[in-house]
């Protein structure tokens, strides 16, 4: 990862995550919104009872990545922390996968 800007790898932080998140309410046939907004995701899921791990890193600060600092004209103050991102990925991607395993094991009928 590196020589690789923060804006472009903070992009692929949040898309990772914001995947993982849509995933997972796709395994709860949930139906959301077209957005890149974490919180919203976020909020979503726990509407629907679903109880998120403590990431390492600052969901707020990782979404701005997602439109507004995709290339290589981040601000200063937007310098990410590399070993909390890839920290951050790794455990929801472990959480969601457990989770949507889970799902997928109980039988339960999708709604009409």
């Amino acid at each position: 990862m590196e020589g690789v800007p923060d804006g472009p790898f903070g992009y692929h932080v949040q898309q990772a995550i914001e995947k993982l998140f849509k995933a997972l309410l796709c395994q709860r046939y949930v139906q959301f919104k077209f957005t890149h907004d974490l919180d919203d995701l976020v909020q979503l899921l726990k509407s629907e009872g679903e109880i998120l791990p403590e990431a390492a890193l600052n969901l707020k600060r990782i979404g701005d990545f997602a439109v507004t600092h995709r290339y290589d004209d981040i601000p200063e103050f937007h310098v990410l922390d590399r070993a909390a991102a890839i920290a951050t990925v790794r455990l929801i991607r472990e959480h969601v996968v457990g989770r949507i395993a889970a799902l997928a094991a109980a039988p339960e009928t999708p709604p009409v």
